[in-house]
């Protein structure tokens, strides 16, 4: 036996499918993370607390042209005229053609990495910490 299906039901079929499918590719896309390209002209210091006392985590500094992958932001140290905003990242890119670093949880100075353009609710896939 043979089933055999009209022009309009398979048009039907595959428009579901379709819907179906950038349903789910949008449901899952969405993150609390975004990537921040280190565009200010400063070396971004990868720190384990908001704020340079606590040191860095030993990881090399990211220079300008390199990303850092933020989860948030948070406000910690005030530095110059920058504000006190600080973005939690977890991976870095220094632009060395290696890709991205996993690091673990750091802090980079949002004020040097962007001048706080993603922080502080602007972007909303990195969120307040």
């Amino acid at each position: 036996m043979r089933i055999r299906f009209g022009r309009r039901t398979a048009t039907l079929a595959a428009a579901a499918a379709v819907s179906a499918c950038a349903l789910i590719t949008s449901a899952g896309s969405a993150s609390a993370d975004d990537i921040v390209p280190i565009n200010v002209g400063h070396w971004v210091g990868l720190y384990n607390d908001p704020n340079t006392t606590d040191g860095k985590i030993g990881w090399p500094d990211v220079p300008p042209g390199g990303s850092v992958y933020a989860q948030c932001w948070t406000v910690g140290q005030s530095i110059g005229n920058y504000g006190n905003t600080w973005y939690r990242v977890n991976e870095v890119n220094y632009n060395d053609g290696n890709g991205w670093y996993w690091t673990g949880n750091a802090y980079v100075f949002a004020g040097y990495a962007d001048g706080n353009a993603r922080s502080v609710n602007r972007d909303p896939g990195i969120p307040h910490c």
